[in-house]
């Protein structure tokens, strides 16, 4: 990959999350949201661009042969993995946090609270008496924390089934964060865990292309998805949730 195919696949995904986060602040200023949950959201999906702006430091160094910022040349620092590590644990962190807080049974909030702090702590652990923080992705981060998120996405499900929210479901924002939530941690998780085991150098050049193309594509739906609920839901001038 060159940096021409670097910008081809990175591009596309970091306008679908700065669009998303436009339109989110514009959803926040036309509407006036019942509960702040979309507030920490829109927060959310900012500190997301804000993290993938920083995250390019990696790359950019890496094509222009450290002319830029060659104080990384040779430290762990010369990757990123060390930064997506971090905003692994707030994202899966932030999602089980934000979908059940819709869940109105205090004692499985308590017990999503707990397994999150739990996962938290058990995952800093892991990167301290290992090496896996500076050089790969973590599985049992990927694992782990797509269960968490899938759980409480299930468990979101079923609160809006017993809840009369299911005929609003078309102005129901979190439902679309949801979808897209989902859709991307079933597809990505699976990728990432086996993108350990095949590289360009063992000739496995078609897997590392489907690795790119099921990244470029699931975050594309995934934060599209987000900016089709605000902008559906914005039509609404005060929103019920």
């Amino acid at each position: 990959m060159d940096i021409y195919d670097f910008f081809r696949f990175t591009l596309p995904i970091f306008s679908a999350e700065l669009i998303a986060a436009i339109v989110g602040t514009y959803y926040l200023k036309r509407t006036t949201p019942k509960f702040k949950n979309v507030k920490y959201f829109v927060f959310f999906l900012w500190v997301t661009v804000f993290v993938e702006f920083i995250g390019s430091y990696s790359p950019m160094a890496y094509f222009s042969d450290f002319a830029f910022l060659p104080i990384i040349k040779g430290t762990n620092f010369q990757n990123n993995y060390w930064w997506y590590n971090l905003y692994s644990l707030f994202s899966f962190s932030f999602f089980v946090l934000y979908f059940t807080s819709f869940i109105k049974s205090k004692n499985l909030k308590n017990i999503f609270l707990i397994a999150v702090v739990s996962f938290v702590c058990l995952s800093i652990g892991m990167y301290i008496y290992t090496d896996s923080f500076f050089k790969t992705t973590s599985q049992f981060v990927s694992i782990t924390g797509t269960l968490l998120v899938f759980f409480s996405v299930v468990f979101f499900y079923f609160e809006l089934l017993r809840s009369d929210m299911l005929l609003q479901l078309k102005r129901f924002l979190p439902f679309y964060f949801s979808v897209g939530v989902l859709v991307f941690h079933l597809c990505v998780t699976p990728i990432e865990i086996f993108s350990q085991y095949f590289n360009l150098e063992d000739g496995n050049d078609l897997f590392v292309k489907l690795h790119i193309y099921v990244l470029l594509f699931a975050n594309i739906f995934m934060y599209s998805t987000f900016t089709l609920g605000f902008i559906v839901c914005s039509k609404k001038k005060k929103s019920s949730y």
